[in-house]
């Protein structure tokens, strides 16, 4: 296969290979995490890189290893320095213009979303909700119609409730596989970060369950902040 792609890119011109890093980026224009997307990215380009250059070869391993613990909620402090400088190793130093293309593209990435890396790292977080390590799955409880579909389409046997009953997600057993979500045609599955809205302990009847007012509500609800004089 590195004979193949050897082969392929000596033959390749520079448009050519700009115009499939391009492509292979694009792939991800979709996803709202930059560090997933450079997760993904580096994953799919490393594959295809020729072997060759090793710091074409190494370089775009090592970012995606970097970028996959970050991911995990590995992220360690000089993790957004050493990805920058492997980038800028791949723009200067790589033989051809593919390792120099994935360069450009990955410090790009870090340079307009580096608050996004840095929630990653230091705070556990991932606002897009994408990385699996930063967000669970819940069963909003005023959308449950008590199908049943999730538990049967669970996999790993993390959704508890039967016909009738609003389901509960336990997150130390769900692996977020997402499976779920797809039967779900009341779109009751949804995504939560750091904050989860309350839920039932246990599987109870549909409709049963109050939603308490938030954001103001509750006793204080209505009233109006006096001015001081």
């Amino acid at each position: 296969m590195a004979l193949v792609q050897r082969k392929l890119w000596k033959q390749a011109s520079l448009e050519e290979i700009k115009d499939f890093i391009i492509e292979e980026y694009k792939k991800q224009s979709e996803n709202p995490c930059p560090v997933d997307k450079m997760r993904v990215f580096t994953d799919s380009t490393r594959r295809t890189s020729c072997g060759e250059c090793v710091i074409c070869r190494e370089g775009i391993l090592q970012l995606n290893v970097i970028t996959e613990a970050i991911s995990q909620g590995k992220g360690r402090d000089g993790d957004i320095e050493i990805l920058t400088e492997i980038s800028d190793d791949l723009i200067l130093g790589s033989c051809c213009d593919y390792g120099k293309e994935v360069g450009k593209i990955t410090k790009r990435i870090i340079e307009e979303s580096k608050e996004e890396f840095e929630k990653h790292i230091k705070r556990k977080r991932c606002d897009a909700l994408v990385c699996k390590k930063f967000f669970s799955y819940y069963v909003a409880p005023e959308k449950c119609s008590g199908c049943n579909k999730c538990v049967e389409e669970c996999p790993q046997k993390a959704v508890a409730g039967s016909k009738d009953l609003i389901h509960i997600i336990d997150s130390s057993i769900c692996d977020r596989c997402g499976k779920c979500t797809a039967v779900c045609k009341a779109a009751a599955i949804q995504k939560a970060g750091a904050i989860i809205p309350k839920l039932p302990l246990e599987p109870v009847a549909v409709g049963s369950f109050k939603i308490e007012p938030q954001n103001g509500g509750g006793l204080m609800a209505g009233r109006r902040r006096r001015r001081r004089s």
